[in-house]
């Protein structure tokens, strides 16, 4: 079935209700947020490199900025889900890009380290809020057998954002300056909220009551399941290598490879190019082997693991090329990999939470994740400063996804079939 056919397709409860045109409208909301959030994250790391040239920062100095961002973003999210289960998107997603977008307006007024510091922690809270928000929303609007679809083209809106965002930085940095890569990227946020006020619709307080007629789990129970274990360390090895290119990449080819802060921003586009199409891909695929009866479980579990170890593979390729073109290549299909596992990693916890704790489940999953990601810029930056040389953070890298991310998601994470619970 063509992907505005699923979208059109009348479905039970909550769904049926939901017109076509109002779900491609919330499709692109939640693909945009992510594309807004990731386009300020990465104006920081393209900046980054222009810090060490010009300051005189210290690969290390950019490393724990980039963490700083990380850790508060990742210990907001203990608080993120509970607030969006308590006060629901309609309140709650705003919040976290107008917040964000703020953040991201004052970092062009400094570049000394300890303000910079402080504002990236402001902007690492904002955005806490937007996946526990975000999935919420996809668990209001599309049922299970189009739901990857929506994880897929939700979780896009970053490798969008990476894609656009780097060039976008580049340009902006080397004809206008650094403080205008923040005013131009921040003020992207508001607009967001401005569309989000005028289509937002929340589900009507008894299709919420439907879906919460048996609260059987409490937040804190969540950790009594091992699924809910196993999707927490899985993302920890998915985001780690993810954030290693998230926030490197521009420095790799800078420092390592040799370019031109200007090529690093055309050709750093490429791996978040290719992985936009690679995660929305593997969201649609999912959703027509579930279509066909494919179990849910293996369904998951098998991109999940197929892509992380694929990413392990190339990362592993591209950090012993000597060739510009083939490391590129193989750090490209990393990224590529990674991506495509990417809608059925997120949609596990929306598959087995219960309705009134989604955004829970999700909190807790992306805050082990990036327990483990939020360390990524960092030794990344000292182990460059130490070796000044990029092969062994990205066989770290390839590491942590093969153990955290394909042994967690392999033999943790249980039956994806049934809530939580269910009996």
């Amino acid at each position: 079935m063509p992907a505005d056919a699923q979208l059109a397709a009348p479905a039970a409860g909550r769904n049926a209700g939901v017109a076509g045109a109002y779900r491609w409208n919330i499709l692109a909301l939640l693909a945009f947020s992510q594309a807004i959030a990731y386009i300020d994250r990465v104006n920081f790391a393209v900046v980054g490199p222009h810090l060490i040239q010009v300051y005189h920062y210290t690969p290390a100095q950019v490393g724990l900025l980039l963490s700083i961002f990380n850790w508060f973003f990742t210990f907001s999210l203990l608080a993120a889900g509970p607030l969006t289960d308590r006060i629901r998107p309609r309140r709650s997603y705003p919040l976290g890009v107008g917040m964000w977008s703020f953040a991201t307006l004052l970092c062009s007024i400094t570049k000394a380290f300890t303000p910079l510091a402080a504002f990236l922690a402001l902007l690492g809270i904002g955005e806490s809020l937007m996946i526990p928000s975000g999935s919420r929303v996809i668990r209001e609007t599309f049922d299970k057998k189009n739901r990857a679809f929506a994880v897929g083209t939700f979780f896009a809106g970053n490798k969008v954002g990476l894609t656009v965002g780097i060039p976008l930085a580049t340009l902006l940095l080397v004809n206008w300056g650094w403080e205008w890569v923040f005013y131009i990227t921040g003020a992207l946020g508001f607009v967001w909220v401005l569309w989000w006020m005028a289509v937002y619709r929340p589900a009507p307080p008894e299709a919420v009551r439907a879906g919460e007629t048996q609260p059987t789990i409490k937040w804190a129970t969540l950790l009594r399941y091992p699924t809910t274990w196993g999707v927490m360390l899985g993302q920890a090895g998915y985001l780690y290598i993810y954030y290693v290119f998230a926030t490197w990449l521009p420095g790799y080819l800078i420092l390592q490879r040799g370019l031109s802060t200007l090529n690093t921003g055309w050709v750093g586009m490429l791996p978040f190019l290719v992985g936009t199409i690679c995660v929305v891909l593997g969201g649609w695929l999912g959703d027509r082997l579930i279509a066909r009866g494919a179990r849910v479980t293996l369904v998951r579990k098998g991109f999940a693991v197929g892509g992380l170890f694929g990413a392990t593979v190339f990362t592993i390729l591209g950090a012993y090329s000597p060739d510009n073109v083939m490391a590129i290549g193989f750090l490209t299909l990393s990224v590529a990999s990674v991506s495509f596992s990417t809608a059925a990693v997120n949609s596990m916890p929306i598959d087995v939470a219960p309705p009134h704790i989604v955004s829970s489940l999700v909190s807790l999953q992306n805050f082990g994740g990036n327990v483990g990601g939020s360390f990524a810029p960092l030794v990344t930056g000292f182990l460059i400063s130490a070796s000044n040389d990029f092969t062994v953070p990205l066989l770290v890298a390839a590491g942590v996804a093969l153990v955290f991310g394909c042994g967690s998601y392999a033999f943790i994470v249980g039956n994806l079939d049934r809530e939580l619970g269910a009996k």
